[in-house]
């Protein structure tokens, strides 16, 4: 912690930050809150304020005390399905709990980029954290989110120590591959949305699904979210005779697989069977309308603003992080069979 200090020049909390090598908003909590932040983090404080001769600003600290009724939302594509109705319910309980929302857009910017974009959103000081861990680039935010804050993580593969909401995706891919196998196709293809991997994914479910049937589970191919690339996929795999059965790792993707099938003169789901996951509002009116898993985004949202907010009052009130931040809440789909699937022709 080595530094020339000019004591003729009040230290600025940004002095403090820098020399105790924590955040703007760490040395905000341990003014107002210190049991908000790790004893490690707090040593390191302490020595840089005594070092300093800091004095905290009392205008500045009644500002900072003001600003924790926000909520940092952190997701990648808000326009998508599932991350704007997941937005929508945590909106809906935090406007009822007199929060706002403070939403950060995630982009697939690498390293120090992606840390320093995270941080703009953390030095507003927001009371606690919600990520929606729905694909690669939000599982890799989690590296550069501030743990001292409550925060709960929405899907995605098992993180410890911090309260996480399941989706149970694996359970659904593993349903709906079930499904279409016990319709009587002999294998079933996954077409897979961006960083859809890990134990605790769609993929996953599929997969198991082929091993326990005994089946062989070809090569997963990979979409992007545009519904573009599922027309394309669809079209490839429809020019294969021996595909009967696609299960789609969203609906939009399998809405276009749908389209691209069809280019190519194969009927849904006479010649093939195609199943979506999410349910999107528009799956029951598509043409076929596409058999699919049904989540409840909307609930997650909700349920998600409940957590936090327990977590939340956990400081105000003195207790600190307890036994309750580290938990993992399941809120299962489930399927919704309509016209897109059927039994194979003999």
């Amino acid at each position: 912690m080595a530094r020339t200090v000019d004591h003729n020049k009040p230290a600025s909390i940004k002095d403090v930050a820098v020399l105790a090598q924590v955040s703007v908003p760490t040395v905000s909590r341990y003014l107002n809150s210190p049991e908000r932040v790790s004893r490690e983090k707090r040593d390191r404080i302490a020595k840089a304020v005594k070092l300093l001769r800091y004095r905290p600003n009392p205008i500045a600290r009644a500002l900072v005390k003001e600003r924790t009724k926000t909520i940092a939302v952190l997701s990648t594509n808000t326009t998508l399905f599932g991350q704007s109705q997941t937005i929508f319910g945590i909106e809906e309980r935090a406007q009822k709990a007199g929060y706002t929302l403070n939403i950060g857009v995630l982009s697939p910017e690498a390293g120090e980029q992606s840390r320093q974009r995270i941080q703009s959103i953390l030095d507003q000081n927001p009371a606690g954290i919600v990520l929606l861990d729905y694909d690669q680039v939000s599982d890799d935010a989690f590296a550069y989110v501030n743990k001292d804050l409550p925060i709960i993580l929405i899907a995605g593969n098992r993180k410890s120590d911090v309260t996480q909401i399941s989706m149970q995706e694996r359970d659904g891919g593993y349903a709906v591959t079930s499904y279409l196998l016990g319709l009587g196709h002999k294998t079933v293809y996954h077409v897979s949305i961006p960083g859809g991997a890990g134990g605790y994914s769609r993929l996953a479910g599929w997969r198991s699904a082929c091993e326990d049937a005994g089946v062989p589970a070809p090569a997963p191919i990979k979409a992007d979210w545009d519904p573009e690339s599922g027309k394309r996929i669809g079209s490839a795999l429809g020019r294969k005779p021996e595909v009967t059965a696609i299960f789609a790792g969203n609906d939009e993707i399998g809405m276009g697989i749908i389209r691209g099938l069809n280019d190519v003169g194969r009927r849904v789901p006479e010649d093939v069977s195609v199943a979506g996951f999410d349910d999107h509002p528009i799956a029951k009116i598509w043409n076929p309308s596409l058999t699919t898993i049904h989540q409840d985004f909307f609930k997650a949202g909700e349920k998600a603003f409940d957590l936090l907010k327990t977590e939340i009052d956990d400081v105000d009130q003195g207790r600190g992080r307890t036994d309750d931040w580290n938990r993992l809440v399941e809120l299962p789909g489930h399927l919704i069979e309509r016209e897109s699937t059927g039994v194979p022709r003999s």
